[in-house]
């Protein structure tokens, strides 16, 4: 850089090291500052447009790729499902997806012949599976041939770990468990009120 007074040539330097005069200092334009700005813009516009590249193909790839991958594994897949049946409920010998009925809600009524309450609610559970298109009543009796009582050590209680009846399975439309236990049973009164059975 020229010094303004004397015309000496000095580099890297704010003050004339002939005449001691300072330098004028340079301003940087406008324009600098704003294309500064404007690449920090466009960096951050990347980084965001990745982001959503990255979201788009995960939602994609769960979509389509995970759906085929759970029905080939056997697996339902339902848009509304909760959960997929606990494993107990899919290896053990009773396959619940094999008996619910696809569409309509499924109740599932685990009972057994020598069980008063089962006795008493099966009649309005044979009406509401009669009255309603959306629901489907499947009764599994837990006893075992020529056992009088509650057969508690039959296969089917133990695969479902039954401790009382009637106990009750909810699965969906879509082949997903919904409920079970005490909240299935408030399920079934609940619908069964709403038909005016109980």
């Amino acid at each position: 850089m020229y010094c303004p007074t004397c015309n000496f040539f000095a580099t890297n330097t704010l003050i004339c090291v002939n005449c001691g005069k300072n330098f004028p200092q340079l301003r940087k334009p406008k324009w600098a500052k704003s294309k500064a700005r404007g690449h920090q813009n466009r960096s951050y516009m990347k980084v965001i447009l990745i982001l959503l590249l990255i979201g788009a193909s995960y939602g994609l790839y769960t979509k389509y790729f995970m759906t085929r991958d759970f029905l080939s594994a056997g697996i339902p897949s339902g848009r509304y499902a909760t959960r997929a049946l606990p494993s107990y409920m899919i290896d053990g010998p009773i396959n619940l997806e094999k008996k619910a009925v696809k569409g309509r809600t499924t109740i599932i009524d685990f009972y057994s012949d020598y069980c008063p309450p089962c006795k008493r609610i099966s009649p309005f559970l044979r009406k509401l599976d009669a009255r309603r298109d959306d629901i489907a009543v499947i009764k599994i009796d837990i006893n075992r041939r020529g056992v009088e009582g509650i057969d508690w050590d039959s296969p089917v209680a133990k695969q479902f770990r039954l401790k009382s009846i009637p106990h009750f399975i909810i699965i969906t439309p879509w082949g997903k468990y919904m409920c079970e236990g005490k909240e299935a049973y408030n399920y079934v009164v609940q619908q069964l009120r709403a038909e005016g059975l109980a």
